[in-house]
């Protein structure tokens, strides 16, 4: 049996989702017979993978395997999401810096939206970041006398972050006063990513955290996503940039959730 297939064995079959979206993300297709040799598990084993990534619409089913959704080239870069509604993010920003200690352990999600945070945050900052997202690490560069604990994993390019097994171990051992989260979406019902493959990672986070802040801005409000991660109750405050539409702010002020406004 090959590393990879003997190393897939043990992470089960979020790694696998994960390296499938690493191939699909490069090739724009995949074949069940190649991933199925390639990760040393049954065709059927493949196919139910395939199938789950179709449900959350990560790919597109076709005979023998999957291809990216039709008129979806490639995921969208890291650093155009940051470039989108910048402006928003920096209100986003302005908010958390309002309540965040600036002593203590900050936990940092993945994402551009707590990247921005983490960028204003970090001049303040006299404690220790602990984060799997590649860009607020590399940033953390800027900032020698700041203490940074990375949290190692599967590198899953589209989000720039560190993801899966691996990942979720190391976070285990870790202890996190504050943390700042980010989703794709926000219900009354908790809060939701698009993809499977960043659950893990986003849970044992926040299980490592004594506190979660939620940093998104307005338009996350009961928009599109596929994967819940977590009730409101497992968040004390959401720091945002404007007021969000008065029916689910209510419902969210109801679940015992603070909004904070710069």
């Amino acid at each position: 049996m090959s590393t990879l297939g003997e190393s897939l064995r043990h992470g089960g079959a979020e790694r696998r989702r994960i390296l499938i979206l690493e191939t699909l993300f490069r090739d724009g297709h995949v074949s069940v017979h190649a991933l199925s040799t390639e990760f040393a598990v049954a065709e059927m084993t493949v196919r139910r993978d395939l199938k789950q990534l179709a449900d959350e619409g990560e790919l597109e089913l076709v005979h023998g395997g999957a291809r990216l959704p039709a008129g979806r080239q490639s995921p969208a870069g890291f650093s155009s999401r940051t470039q989108s509604n910048s402006r928003a993010k920096l209100r986003v920003a302005e908010a958390v810096k309002s309540i965040v200690p600036r002593a203590g352990v900050l936990g940092v999600d993945a994402g551009t939206t707590t990247h921005v945070c983490a960028l204003e945050l970090a001049p303040e900052l006299t404690g220790c970041v602990i984060s799997h997202s590649v860009p607020v690490l590399a940033s953390m560069l800027e900032w020698p006398d700041l203490r940074v604990i990375g949290v190692g994993g599967d590198l899953l390019h589209e989000n720039q972050a560190m993801v899966g097994p691996g990942a979720v171990a190391a976070l285990r051992d870790l202890r996190i006063d504050v943390l700042l989260l980010g989703a794709s979406a926000v219900n009354a019902d908790g809060l939701y990513v698009h993809s499977s493959v960043e659950l893990a990672t986003k849970r044992a986070m926040i299980d490592a955290a004594s506190d979660v802040i939620l940093a998104v801005d307005a338009t996350k409000a009961n928009a599109s996503g596929a994967v819940r991660v977590c009730g409101l109750d497992r968040v004390s405050r959401i720091a945002t940039d404007t007021e969000w539409e008065p029916e689910i702010a209510a419902k969210i002020a109801a679940a015992g959730v603070e909004f904070v406004l710069p």
